[in-house]
């Protein structure tokens, strides 16, 4: 066997088995977690950046770098096959795997904040906000809190589940982990602000390159969950209306989708709309959303053990 075949050897067991951890056992130890030593080695590479005068092409070989390496990385890992047992194989790609996609932490990301909503605890609701969105939320009310809430579920459904299983099925877990590389830099440096926007530029627009398709598809996932838990209708309509409200060209998909489907507006203020002829959300939208997601996530899952086999 060579090692372009080996990439996708085991590729439905190492995907069921990856889903089956993420959800009984979540988030492993920061110690022993992958996507922490992506941003450990992200880290180190800044701390070079102060050293280059052109920020920009400093920022190209991040990318450049951590794609790389990452890539190898996974190589690697596959290439345990061929001196490991197969059970231990299958663990550990399973392991590496399950690392690039958060199922259960993307479900329960926003519980704490619905649950301080509903309690009538807003302060402290406004405060968990802080952890899951980037904008600024004092003096947030409880309707634009939970559109945040639900704006990120959406938008993170395609970042943290949908582009990772994509790039499984084209390069197998070297490219999820070549995906989750260049998505977490993102995370990290690919701000639009003074400290970043030239050290950023090229992992900001290099992941809006690998999730413009993820991004489109979201729609299809979204539409079939809604058939289950919302309008698929208002969804499809919403989305080609008001898709490019967003200033990313690949977050509006998923979340005007998720307003049309849901039936409600979500509001950046001083920034876009989506879904404007609706009322903005509960608190207890925030569960409506999580179902609308799971379940997309659900199809999504199973689309992908479909095409593997197939």
């Amino acid at each position: 066997m060579n090692m372009p075949d080996a990439i996708f050897t085991y590729s439905i067991e190492v995907l069921v088995l990856a889903i089956a951890m993420d959800i009984l056992f979540g988030e492993p130890p920061g110690i022993l977690h992958p996507v922490v030593w992506m941003g450990k080695g992200i880290r180190s590479l800044q701390g070079l950046a102060s050293k280059f005068k052109d920020k920009r092409f400093f920022g190209m070989f991040m990318v450049a770098a951590m794609t790389g390496t990452s890539f190898l990385a996974g190589l690697l890992v596959v290439s345990t096959q061929f001196i490991l047992p197969k059970t231990i194989t299958l663990l550990v790609m399973a392991y590496f795997l399950k690392s690039t996609f958060s199922f259960r932490m993307l479900l329960t990301s926003g519980n704490g904040i619905m649950a301080g909503l509903v309690s009538g605890h807003p302060d402290a609701a406004r405060d968990d906000l802080k952890a899951l969105v980037s904008r600024d939320t004092a003096g947030m009310d409880e309707p634009h809190m939970a559109s945040a809430v639900i704006e990120s579920v959406s938008e993170n459904f395609v970042d943290t589940i949908l582009s990772p299983l994509f790039f499984y099925l084209i390069l197998g877990l070297p490219g999820a982990l070549a995906y989750k590389a260049v998505n977490t830099l993102d995370s990290m440096v690919g701000y639009r602000n003074r400290e970043f926007v030239e050290l950023g530029w090229a992992s900001a627009r290099f992941d809006d390159i690998l999730n413009w398709i993820p991004a489109r598809l979201s729609l299809i996932f979204i539409v079939a969950g809604a058939v289950f838990t919302g309008s698929p209708v208002n969804a499809i309509r919403t989305c080609l209306k008001d898709r490019g409200q967003t200033p990313s060209p690949n977050s509006g998909w998923p979340m005007a989708s998720a307003a049309g489907a849901l039936g409600v507006r979500l509001e950046k203020q001083g920034h876009y709309v989506l879904g404007e002829n609706s009322g903005l959300p509960l608190a207890t939208d925030i569960a409506r959303a999580n179902k609308l997601v799971g379940m997309a996530s659900v199809l999504l899952f199973m689309s992908t053990t479909v095409v593997l086999y197939l």
